[in-house]
Order: C-alpha cells, then structure tokens, then sequence
C-alpha cells in the first residue's frame, strides 16, 4: 500500500507543479524576448531532467548502473515516442527546419555518443567526463547560436517576472519532489513484481521520471507553443545522453551487467531518434498516425526487453 501511496501522490505532484512551470517559463520567455525554442532545450529540457539526474547518480553511487543505464536510456525512448505521440494527439507538431538542422542533428549525435559509451558494457570515469563536456559544450552552442533570434516583440509586463521566477522554482521543486515519490513507489512495485534493475529502469522508472516531460509536453500543446514541444524534448534527450550520463560515470564508473540493456535498449533508442528525424525530416508534419506508430513501437520495445527481465 505504501508504493501505491506514494506512486499516486507523485504522479498527482507532477501533473499540479509542471503545469505551473510551463506557465511560468512561457511568460518569462515573453517578458525577456528569449525565443521559445531557447526556453524549450535549456530551461524546460534541463529542468524536466532533473529527475533522471537525481535518479542516475544515486544509483550510479549505490553501484547499480543497471537502474541508471536503464533509466537514461528508457526517458530518451518514452520521450520521443509516448511523450512526442501525446503532445500530436493535442495539435499537430510541425519541425521547423532550423531546429531539425541544429537540435535535432544534437539529440541524433548525443544518442550515437551514449550509445557508443553504453555498447562495451563499461563506462569509465574518462568516458562520462567526455559526455558531461560534451554536453556543456552543447547547451552553448545552442544558446549563442539562438542569441540573433532575440527579437520578438514584450508581449507581458515586465513587473510579472520576479513573481513568475518564484512560481518556475516552485514548479520546478514540485515536479522534481513529484518524480521522486513516483520513482520511489514504482521502484519498490517493482521489486516485490521480481523485475530486474535494468528493466526497472528501463520502464517503471523511466516513465516515472519522463512524466515531467509528458505534462509540460501537454501544456504547451494546449496551448500551441510547439516549438517549446520540440525544445523541451530534443533538449531532455541531449541533457540526458550527455550530461546525466556523463554524471553517472564520474560518480560510479563501472560495469552494465544487463546486456539486454546494451544490446536491445540502446538500439531501441537509436531507431527511435532517427525514426521520429526521418517523419520530421520527410512529412515536415507530426499527425495522429505518427504518433500511434511511435506508442506502437514503445510497446514493442518495452515487449523485447520484457521477455528477460525476470530475476
């Protein structure tokens, strides 16, 4: 009954809170002239993987980088498939060619860098320094590149940001302590299910902590902010590849154990990324029947590494 309470009462902390951080970054970005596409990859990408973050390194700390590598590469797959299939099912998603050219080509080539550190079953502290460098090197190459951009009209008043930067950091804090109970109440399901950590990771506790990205996802849906859409998803995945991976390493080099993780995990995350590249890149639009292909193809990734995951 704890892991029930304590699954609910996150989900119910992450819908409330995320929503008041997705209103609070849209206003912002109003008030400063910051472009929509910038609030998206570093405010909303770096925030909405904060629990990833937390998750990674505590289990990169406790040895068990099964649940880490899982949960990164879990988030990255949910993120561009459930994730991306929920925001279509509000609006369609169109994918500017300026933002597929830069972060779409940056989420791809993270990818392809986890991937490459992930598939020799070992990450080395050398290895997660060059992913969290990586990383670092990327967020300024998004935010100088996107500097000209500056240029759209103050549509709020600007007397409104000190109360709405009070209501991002509450919302932020709200969202993070929500992932956290929902991670916490899935993790010990899990467990008393007989799931292995790779597996946990990859699913449950993925889930849990892409439920930030799910909710500010369908927030700016509602309200038509898709370029923030597409932000906020290729920026998690970036910060998610590099950074969090990268973090994981500093802290708890070792070896993966589950190499259905490295096998089938990584190579789940790599179609998905060039998959959804493929449909921006050739339908220029993301309709229902994208996004029914995307939860198809979750399923089935999900299936695949069921099918040895019992301990």
């Amino acid at each position: 009954m704890e892991h029930y309470a304590a699954f609910l009462g996150g989900l119910i902390s992450l819908v409330f809170f995320a929503d008041q951080f997705v209103k609070g970054s849209s206003i912002v970005a109003k008030v400063y002239r910051i472009p929509p596409v910038i609030i998206g990859v570093v405010l909303l990408g770096f925030g909405t993987s904060l629990p990833e973050s937390l998750v990674s390194i505590a289990a990169a700390q406790a040895g068990d980088l099964d649940i880490g590598a899982g949960n990164i590469l879990g988030s990255n797959v949910a993120n561009l498939t459930l994730v991306m299939a929920a925001a279509v099912m509000f609006t369609r998603i169109s994918i500017p060619t300026k933002i597929l050219r830069k972060e779409g080509l940056l989420t791809l080539a993270a990818s392809i860098a986890l991937a490459i550190v992930l598939i020799n079953e070992l990450i080395s502290r050398l290895e997660g320094l060059l992913l969290l460098g990586g990383g670092i090197l990327t967020l300024l190459y998004i935010v100088r590149g996107n500097s000209e951009e500056l240029t759209i009209e103050v549509e709020e008043d600007p007397s409104k940001a000190p109360v709405e930067f009070v209501r991002i950091g509450l919302g932020l804090l709200g969202t993070v302590v929500g992932a956290y109970f929902t991670v916490k109440g899935a993790d010990g399901l899990a467990e008393s299910w007989g799931i292995t950590g790779g597996f946990v990771g990859f699913l449950l506790i993925a889930i849990g902590t892409s439920l930030p990205e799910l909710v500010t996802t369908a927030s700016c849906a509602k309200r038509g902010e898709t370029e923030m859409i597409i932000g906020n998803l290729f920026g998690s995945n970036i910060f998610n590849s590099l950074l969090v991976g990268g973090l994981m390493g500093v802290v708890g080099p070792g070896s993966i154990e589950d190499s259905n993780l490295t096998g089938r995990g990584v190579g789940f995350m790599l179609l998905v990324t060039f998959l959804l590249l493929g449909f921006a890149l050739f339908r220029k639009k993301l309709h229902k029947s994208e996004g029914i292909i995307l939860i198809v193809l979750y399923v089935v990734a999900a299936a695949f590494l069921g099918m040895n995951s019992a301990t």
